[in-house]
């Protein structure tokens, strides 16, 4: 995307309800939400299969007084969660959102389980940092593409159309500053006029946007960034261009253990089961379980910004629940380089 607001003028060549940049995770989910109420929503993805970085991740939603928690006997609530939230971010979280992602954290994994059959189960052999509970939701191959893979097919077999290889070039405003629609750019560089109703943007993240990085998170400027390429930070600078609010640009999700340069996410299981970092003279640095977060920065500080991570076998058989890890890690690379022999 480039981000450039242009006039609304001229002909658009369809007219939306529900127009939605970005499918990932978070358009994918608000295109079957609109569906339920009997609303048409189209979809608009730079990528032929909508991956996101919703793919490289674990595919893991937090969610608190789920029945999957109850039938493992584990309890939890949502104000537990909203708690366990504004602890770890030190209360300077705005206590609406926090109340309203904690609660409706639960209500998504349930309708996705209910409606569209994601086969939802509760990781219950290991601990994130900051859950007072154990409320990590996942499929079955514990991987985001698993995830993103069944969002997609819901959407198939709900009718939702999603416009593949297709860049939202520039967004179409009146003077007062409404949004009309966009202009798109497919593959073969034809450009389509396209007028909505309701525009959603789920295109905000802006991990890699080195200058966004830079200046909101500068503790990450010189992280690897391990994110999908298309995450520019459009929505933001359309924001500031429309002269919308923001706060808590700063928040991120780092992660402390990324193998290079294999560029293999190694499950933070491996730290909450008993591994530790360090760094390359053989000290261990910090705090690890104070969540792999805080842990990327510290990672940052450390001698070429290099650390090692040190667990056992019982350990690594922890991690292997998590298809991306069984696949990619070999053990050789396990009993040789990451663990003690």
């Amino acid at each position: 995307m480039s981000a450039v607001i242009a006039p609304a003028t001229g002909k658009f060549e369809a007219l939306l309800p529900v127009l939605i940049i970005g499918a990932g995770a978070a358009g994918l989910c608000a295109a079957l939400a609109a569906k339920d109420v009997g609303v048409d929503a189209v979809v608009v993805e730079r990528d032929g299969v909508p991956s996101g970085s919703t793919a490289l991740s674990a595919g893991l939603i937090p969610a608190a007084g789920t029945r999957f928690q109850r039938a493992k006997g584990i309890n939890d609530s949502p104000q537990l969660f909203a708690d366990d939230i504004q602890h770890k971010a030190k209360g300077q979280s705005n206590p609406t959102v926090v109340d309203a992602v904690a609660r409706g954290a639960s209500l998504l994994v349930e309708w996705l389980a209910n409606r569209h059959n994601l086969p939802f189960d509760v990781v219950d052999s290991f601990n994130y940092p900051g859950h007072s509970a154990l409320r990590m939701h996942g499929l079955p191959s514990r991987t985001g593409r698993e995830l993103i893979d069944r969002l997609r097919n819901a959407a198939e077999a709900n009718g939702i159309m999603v416009l593949t290889e297709r860049v939202a070039e520039r967004l179409l405003v009146e003077p007062d500053g409404r949004v009309r629609g966009l202009e798109i750019v497919h593959r073969d560089g034809l450009h389509e006029r396209i007028g909505c109703e309701t525009l959603i943007l789920a295109c905000s993240g802006f991990g890699g946007n080195p200058d966004l990085v830079r200046r909101h998170i500068p503790d990450m400027a010189n992280a690897l960034y391990f994110g999908h390429p298309g995450n520019r930070g459009d929505a933001i600078i359309w924001g500031h261009a429309l002269g919308a609010a923001f706060s808590h640009l700063g928040g991120y999700q780092g992660h402390g253990s990324v193998a290079t340069p294999h560029n293999i996410l190694i499950s933070w299981a491996v730290i909450m089961q008993g591994g530790i970092q360090v760094n390359r003279k053989g000290t261990r640095f910090s705090d690890e379980t104070r969540g792999y977060s805080e842990q990327a920065a510290e990672v940052l500080r450390q001698q070429g910004e290099f650390v090692w991570n040190v667990f056992d076998e019982r350990i690594a058989n922890v991690a292997r629940q998590f298809d991306d890890f069984q696949r990619n890690v070999p053990a050789r690379f396990l009993r040789q380089k990451l663990s003690p022999t």
